[in-house]
């Protein structure tokens, strides 16, 4: 069995870790801290976790063969030196994701400059080699995942594209604001970041493509949708045909019907699985490629993406403790 640890587990993602790890049959979670609610059981955090002997606490002498970073951006950071060396360590905050000259660009200064080339960017449909010899994984972000995913077959072919993101309330993490309470909250689409959002750092990385997203927080618990825009002369044979890297990928569905409840790809039909619905359609008039992409931000964008490295990394197959079909409806 994989010893795990889960370090910052009070949060949506953290919460998903240990939901996700506790049902893994090759996997005994062995510590989840949280400096806030240390020595309380999980479910008074996560009411849905009731039943699992978990307790929180704030020690970190444990146990563990992985441990998951499930800490707020900046966090990881500071604290990894606790961690090196004891452990394969996978981060999901955004510390150490893209190379230093981003990383300044997008974020500010960083105080561990020198781990940063040490980290495998964990996107396994494109590090898959890496992850497997790796001891340091880095999480993508949600965003990043389904942008990258959905432009990666056009690296090279394209310089610049436009993207429309739609957000769900749970992306922003569960820390309190105003502007997250029900009332502000229900109801909206209100433009969250109008432009130099932080994960065009890593689509910039992983495709050579300076994609611009504008991002909306929707009334949506969870998921994303990325609608993807840029010239291209091409045809709609040829799209399907740019797809066809896809087709052995687990996690990797391509939406593109003619009839149907779900023509195109929508979050509503990914929410609680760890797959990437990915679509496309084309303009000919106007020679301009449409790309979609719509995942579960907590899991293939977050909490899954990390199981699916663990497996990778300790050789395992990378569905297990992952094959769960969508909930339907949500």
């Amino acid at each position: 069995m994989i010893k795990a640890a889960v370090v910052g587990a009070s949060g949506y993602i953290g919460g998903e870790l240990v939901r996700l790890l506790a049902m893994h049959p090759e996997v005994e979670i062995t510590a989840i801290t949280s400096r806030r609610y240390a020595g309380k059981k999980v479910h008074k955090v996560h009411p849905n976790l009731r039943g699992l002997n978990l307790r929180f606490t704030n020690d970190y002498n444990f146990d563990a063969d992985v441990i998951f970073l499930a800490v707020p951006h900046g966090e990881s950071m500071k604290i990894i030196d606790e961690f090196l060396g004891s452990a394969k360590i996978i981060d999901l905050s955004a510390d150490f994701r893209v190379s230093l000259d981003l990383y300044k660009r997008y974020y500010g200064e960083h105080v561990k400059p020198e781990l940063i080339d040490e980290f495998v960017y964990g996107l396994p449909e494109i590090h898959r080699e890496e992850i497997k010899k790796a001891e340091l994984i880095a999480n993508p972000g949600c965003n990043a995942t389904a942008v990258i995913l959905a432009l990666y077959p056009f690296k090279g072919d394209v310089s610049e594209a436009i993207v429309d993101l739609k957000v769900s309330s749970s992306a922003g993490g569960r820390r309190e604001n105003v502007a997250s309470i029900h009332p502000e909250r229900s109801h909206v689409v209100r433009v969250y970041k109008a432009f130099h959002h932080r994960h065009e750092a890593e689509v910039i990385q992983e495709t050579n493509v300076k994609a611009q997203f504008t991002v909306h927080s929707v009334d949506l618990v969870r998921g994303l949708l990325a609608t993807i825009y840029f010239k291209m002369e091409t045809s709609e044979k040829d799209l399907y045909k740019m797809f066809f890297r896809y087709l052995k990928e687990p996690f990797i569905r391509i939406v593109k019907e003619k009839g149907g409840i779900q023509r195109l790809p929508d979050p509503k039909y990914v929410i609680g699985s760890n797959f990437v619905d990915i679509g496309f359609a084309y303009d000919e008039e106007n020679q301009r490629v449409i790309l979609f992409s719509a995942l579960d931000n907590l899991i293939k964008g977050g909490a899954g993406q990390a199981v699916q490295n663990m497996n990778i990394a300790f050789g395992l197959d990378e569905t297990l403790g992952l094959s769960y079909l969508p909930v339907y409806p949500i």
